[in-house]
């Protein structure tokens, strides 16, 4: 096990990677991802993200009946992304979960998200070895999001890509900040869609989750 001193070490190099540094481990990220079947994609600004999702959300059917819809978590990256007035162009509602704990909102948002076509969360981490997303659940970040509709949708920032476990490790153990955030009840990781090869051995993608998965990397 390392010592302290490595550890903190170790933490200094990851928190001290300059943006050239940043920009080969997400290049490593779109490698990987394309071999599972994620779509990982620098976008420089929000703006460019949210134009993006618009284009799959125009560009795709919705599986369950006629109408497109979107759920998207409380999350300041998603908020920056300003899709609601972009999408509802396209006639296609936005539902957000509400902060309150009222079980009616809670229990009709949950609904919304089970008949939407995409999902839109944010994420902790990325790993880049394994082009994994690593998500704490909280209150307005539900983990259905990510998991109920047809397409799940990622954005994250250059920063928030690590090398591998190790280094997720590093920063969960020892940064002061993710010691103030805790580990939550949940903490899932998720690498691609869902996938399933229980029925004569054939493989299908989408049968208990995602059929799509996408990340967007706000570089800047």
């Amino acid at each position: 096990m390392p010592s302290k001193i490595q550890s903190s070490a170790k933490l200094s190099q990851i928190r001290g990677r300059d943006h050239k540094a940043r920009l080969e481990l997400l290049e490593r990220m779109i490698q990987i991802g394309s071999s599972l079947n994620v779509a990982v994609t620098a976008v420089k600004t929000a703006a460019s993200a949210s134009e993006s999702i618009c284009d799959i959300a125009a560009n795709r059917e919705a599986e369950w009946g006629d109408q497109k819809s979107v759920v998207a978590w409380n999350h300041p990256f998603i908020e920056d992304l300003e899709i609601a007035p972009a999408l509802d162009a396209l006639n296609i509602p936005v539902h957000v979960p509400q902060t309150t704990t009222d079980i009616s909102e809670s229990s009709l948002f949950r609904s919304q998200a089970e008949t939407a076509m995409i999902g839109i969360t944010s994420a902790d981490f990325g790993l880049a070895e394994t082009a994994t997303l690593i998500m704490r659940t909280r209150k307005a970040q539900p983990l259905y999001v990510s998991l109920l509709p047809s397409i799940h949708i990622a954005v994250i920032g250059l920063d928030q890509i690590l090398s591998n476990l190790k280094e997720l490790y590093t920063m969960l153990k020892w940064d002061p900040d993710q010691q103030a955030k805790g580990l939550t009840n949940t903490m899932t990781f998720i690498t691609g869609p869902s996938k399933t090869a229980d029925i004569e051995a054939t493989m299908v993608q989408g049968a208990h989750g995602p059929r799509e998965v996408h990340i967007f990397v706000i570089t800047g």
